[in-house]
């Protein structure tokens, strides 16, 4: 891509809104003007008599959605459906080709590592710059400084050149500036893949105070399970159209849905139509009791969310003890059995066996399969069925978990979902011992009286 030139903008961008949503945008599109050589774009721009070198992109097309203040919205979609363009624009760095949105409040965002920064200057006078620019007096910054920098923990470094920085202390000198300006909406592109996991445990745990403060967030990420876990709404963009928006866990279900049909389509921009985003997200909430083949009552998800490409299907699973006794409700420490039987409906080299486990909020909790685990499946011939055991010490907290069983393999070489149930059975931990979060580590505490 030679040039670039955006689409005037025919609608007014609005600043303030007198409704209750803290972000409403309506039908915005974003146009581009795409150039095979840059001298074209000058040649359109001064000589009005020469049009029509460019080719228009359409980045968003009829963008709608409202966000209630103290939400917290991840923001998800394939790689070049639109995500970074639409933040942009709520933040005011472009202006849509068309459509109006309505933002009310203070927008802290990091968009880019280090956006702003001057990579000639200290941390220090970046901070000072970068503050200035999101509406910070001097004075103001000054007094935030300690906490930028006790955050940002790059010790001396603050004092050296942005150039000698790592991507690492880039993101945790910049997030650490954009969310002490005290924002009313804080925007985060993929800015935290780069942090450590001490670094990125600091920031969702300002994320879970900014969300007690009522400060809203905008996350874009691809790592589903923070947007299940952290977000109470997510949108799906798919070509620069918002396809779905609602209950985060269950958009997350329709973008994994989508992933595999694209994977799986012989076009790169396979898609799911808004009508059928809707209907699939109202089909994702009933379940129903149904027995497995010992009898026991399972509470199985009748609308599961299933799909994959018919190689093989999964036609039953369970939960047993391992003296094959059927489980819905098992106790925390002892030994159980998952298990899974599989119809073949073509030959297959090396099949892959799954299972997952996940919280009732969606966040993957536990899981393996025998490509993890190094185990030969040998060869599957059309017509067989396999029964795959998973045994293992239950070491969960009591609570309510779900469970979902996929079966997959190499097709010329790309892994491939056969076909896959998510969500497909639920059970309940007992405990008699008390622990905090969701796993017991079994721990074993001696305490020694020491003589002084």
């Amino acid at each position: 891509m030679s040039g670039v030139q955006e689409e005037e903008n025919d609608n007014e961008i609005m600043t303030s809104s007198p409704v209750t949503h803290i972000i409403s945008t309506h039908q915005v599109g974003k146009t581009f003007k795409l150039y095979k050589k840059r001298v074209d774009r000058l040649k359109e721009t001064f000589l009005p008599w020469v049009n029509n070198l460019h080719r228009p992109f359409q980045a968003l097309t009829d963008v709608s959605f409202e966000v209630v203040r103290g939400e917290t919205i991840g923001i998800i979609g394939r790689n070049g459906s639109g995500k970074s363009t639409l933040l942009q624009i709520i933040c005011g760095i472009m202006q849509p080709s068309k459509g109006t949105i309505a933002v009310d409040g203070r927008i802290s965002a990091l968009l880019e590592l280090g956006a702003g920064f001057n990579p000639e200057y200290s941390g220090r006078d970046n901070v000072y710059f970068n503050g200035s620019i999101l509406g910070l007096s001097k004075e103001e910054i000054t007094a935030k400084l300690p906490e930028i920098e006790a955050f940002a923990d790059i010790g001396p470094f603050i004092d050296q050149p942005v150039k000698t920085y790592s991507s690492g202390m880039y993101v945790r000198l910049a997030f650490s500036v954009a969310i002490n300006v005290e924002p009313d909406i804080l925007i985060v592109d993929e800015a935290l893949s780069v942090g450590d996991a001490l670094f990125q445990s600091k920031c969702f745990a300002k994320f879970r105070e900014f969300q007690e403060q009522g400060v809203t967030i905008l996350f874009v990420t691809h790592s589903m399970d923070l947007v299940t876990r952290y977000c109470q709404k997510a949108l799906m963009l798919n070509d620069g159209k918002a396809v779905a928006y609602g209950n985060a866990k269950e958009v997350v279900d329709i973008y994994n849905r989508t992933i595999v049909r694209c994977e799986n389509s012989n076009g790169p921009t396979d898609s799911v139509s808004s009508e059928d985003a809707k209907e699939q997200i109202e089909n994702l909430t009933g379940s129903t009791q149904q027995n497995d083949s010992e009898g026991v009552a399972f509470l199985r998800n009748e609308d599961e969310n299933r799909y994959g490409n018919g190689q093989a299907e999964i036609i039953d699973v369970g939960i047993q003890s391992l003296n094959s006794v059927s489980q819905h409700t098992i106790v925390h420490g002892q030994r159980y059995r998952f298990w899974i039987k599989v119809r073949f409906q073509q030959d297959c080299q090396q099949p892959v066996y799954a299972y997952t486990i996940k919280d009732v909020k969606g966040f993957d909790i536990s899981g393996t399969n025998t490509h993890y685990q190094e185990i030969d499946t040998g060869e599957v011939k059309a017509g067989q069925v396999v029964e795959v055991h998973f045994d293992q010490d239950m070491m969960l907290n009591s609570g309510s978990y779900l469970m979902s069983f996929g079966c997959a393999g190499f097709v010329d070489g790309t892994y491939t979902v056969f076909d896959r149930r998510y969500d497909l059975v639920t059970f309940e931990v007992v405990s008699d011992k008390q622990s905090v979060g969701m796993f017991d580590l079994g721990s074993h505490i001696t305490v020694n009286l020491l003589d002084e």
